[in-house]
């Protein structure tokens, strides 16, 4: 049992750094939804954009990866915000909106190997590392950056919360996202809020990637693709609740996975589906939201 015990929370402090990374691209996805009722398929390749330039002023320019990756987020979020001013905001209904962004998923694949070229970059760890500790008389380890990517990325979390929250332009998107013809004749001013979701939430996911980067030390087109994948499912785990469900759905699959290694067959590979299956069919309204009741 104990050695149990031991593979399962060593395999979780394995993949710390992907509750962090989850969390990031997932409240991206969630704020163009709520604000604009999007669900942005794009957010993976987008973000890959700004992985790129970093990785690109690292490499051929010898700049600090600290100074590259604040540079890589700050180029995505101006595509976010060009992408909901120019594209986004043109179209009319959701399901058109959602289209485009497929849309958005070929042209920046597409275009990505013209700019940066088809040879995967490098990107160097912002520590390196290893902490070892002692843990009911198990030895268990874990690398400084795993810690610094989800330190980071709960920090840059809390302060889009806090914004959120205490922030007028916190108030006018929780405004836009419960009703947004509401809050235009309101006074708020929704093209500037959906155009700020945009763009934080492309940041969001550019931070994403290039923290994933720093951990596995590599940048290529592909990087991406679980973790839009898982995020969507976080997405839906507890779209309905608020915007903070979605990130507690991403802090719950990295261990569902880490649990899905020891489980043999087919079964390992459907165990998070499963689990997110369950979900829908007992809280249809996500983990954190409530049933809405009609009366008559």
């Amino acid at each position: 049992m104990a050695n149990v015990f031991h593979d399962v929370f060593q395999l979780i402090l394995n993949n710390l750094y992907l509750i962090g990374v989850l969390a990031l691209s997932t409240m991206g996805i969630t704020l163009t939804y709520k604000t604009t009722n999007v669900a942005n398929f794009s957010q993976a390749i987008t973000s890959t954009i700004g992985a790129y330039m970093a990785g690109l002023m690292v490499r051929d320019f010898g700049c600090n990866p600290w100074l590259a990756m604040v540079a890589g987020v700050l180029l995505c979020f101006v595509i976010g915000v060009l992408v909901d001013a120019v594209v986004v905001r043109n179209i009319g209904g959701g399901s058109g909106r959602t289209m485009v962004t497929i849309a958005l998923i070929v042209i920046f694949t597409a275009g990505i190997p013209l700019v940066y070229g088809t040879i995967p970059y490098n990107f160097p760890r912002f520590f390196k590392e290893q902490i070892e500790f002692t843990l009911f008389g198990m030895q268990f380890n874990v690398t400084q950056n795993a810690l610094f990517v989800l330190l980071l990325s709960i920090a840059v979390i809390g302060l889009i919360f806090a914004a959120l929250n205490l922030t007028k332009w916190g108030l006018g998107v929780r405004g836009t996202s419960s009703n947004l013809y509401v809050a235009a004749m309101m006074g708020v001013n929704t093209n500037m809020m959906t155009a700020l979701s945009w763009g934080i939430s492309s940041a969001c996911g550019a931070l994403a990637a290039i923290l994933l980067a720093s951990q596995t030390q590599v940048i290529n087109l592909t990087m991406l693709g679980s973790v839009q994948a898982n995020s969507l499912l976080a997405f839906v785990l507890c779209v309905f609740s608020s915007f903070y469900g979605p990130v507690v759905g991403a802090a719950i699959i990295p261990v569902v996975q880490s649990l899905m290694a020891f489980i043999s067959g087919i079964w390992a590979s459907a165990l998070l589906y499963i689990v997110v299956m369950l979900v829908i069919l007992i809280k249809p309204a996500g983990l954190f939201g409530k049933s809405v009741q009609k009366k008559v």
